[in-house]
């Protein structure tokens, strides 16, 4: 039997994430077909809840179509959309359809998205949420009430080692440890000198660190530097190349990234974003090593 996420966490192995969009309406056959085709390649799908404020599909149902193919999801839960019953509702609903592995975070603000006029909810954060979590694997919601039956969790959370400056983002992960997270999703990594300090901060804990790389195309290269994608640093002159570049020469700059990620041997594992282009994730990992 295939290991599962958390178990590859606990072994050492170095892992490869994808990361997967709901689609924005009812139909999950391309999806589906896509997870049959990546599934061999890589080590769990991160799926994502709402990205970039831009409202799709909720992700516990493509986690769930995952599981059925026999398959791990990392499902990210947003702070941005729900109070914190909404959030520890969905927490025990999730649990009690297998999906364990949690990826807790705050969320972009709605105006990055496609509903200008909703309204943020942020009635916790993601560290609280993942101190929310905790409390409801130890049986207790978050106003200390018991629980007929308790979840069990592999919690995570983000970091971007790109942040300038670096200082406070450093201090949200050791809250985030803290509150419980036993790995990292990072923002994409463009200079591996930026991981290298982020590490070096994080060495000393347990904490499993997944590096974000991200397939760059030419077609968005506007976007980069205008503050379309929050969190999002993209050195001036690898625009530059992205935007001289073709598709291939693209992945094979991704793959780049990867490969010096993990000959580096820094961290974990890597989370592959390829936004529109997720078929090509294989292409980039294996132009990467990995």
């Amino acid at each position: 039997m295939a290991k599962s996420f958390e178990e590859g966490l606990a072994s050492g192995d170095f892992l490869a994430a994808a990361s997967i969009d709901p689609p924005k309406g009812t139909d999950l056959e391309g999806l589906g077909q896509l997870i049959q085709r990546l599934k061999g390649v890589v080590d769990a799908f991160g799926v994502s809840d709402n990205h970039s404020a831009v409202m799709c599909m909720s992700p516990w149902a493509v986690c769930r179509m995952i599981l059925e193919q026999d398959a791990e999801p990392i499902m990210h839960l947003t702070c941005r959309d729900r109070n914190r019953l909404a959030l520890q509702s969905d927490l025990l609903a999730v649990a009690s359809a297998g999906i364990k592995n949690i990826l807790c975070v705050s969320g972009d603000h709605v105006k990055f998205g496609d509903h200008a006029d909703a309204k943020p909810v942020h009635d916790i954060d993601s560290v609280h949420l993942l101190e929310a979590a905790k409390s409801l694997e130890e049986g207790n919601d978050m106003a200390g009430n018991p629980l007929n039956g308790s979840p069990a969790f592999c919690l995570g959370a983000t970091a971007n080692p790109g942040a300038d400056p670096l200082e406070p983002q450093l201090i949200k992960v050791d809250k985030k440890i803290k509150a419980g997270a036993s790995f990292l999703v990072t923002h994409p990594v463009f200079d591996i000198e930026t991981l290298k300090r982020f590490m070096e901060h994080v060495r000393d804990t347990s904490i499993k660190v997944l590096a974000g790389v991200r397939l760059l195309v030419p077609e968005e290269v506007h976007k980069y530097g205008d503050g379309s994608y929050p969190g999002l640093f993209v050195p001036e002159a690898l625009v530059e190349q992205v935007e001289r570049a073709d598709l291939e020469k693209c992945i094979e700059i991704a793959g780049n990234t990867a490969k010096e990620i993990k000959g580096s041997n820094l961290c974990d594992g890597l989370y592959v974003t390829a936004p529109g282009h997720e078929d090509r994730i294989p292409d980039i990992l294996k132009a990467g090593g990995v």
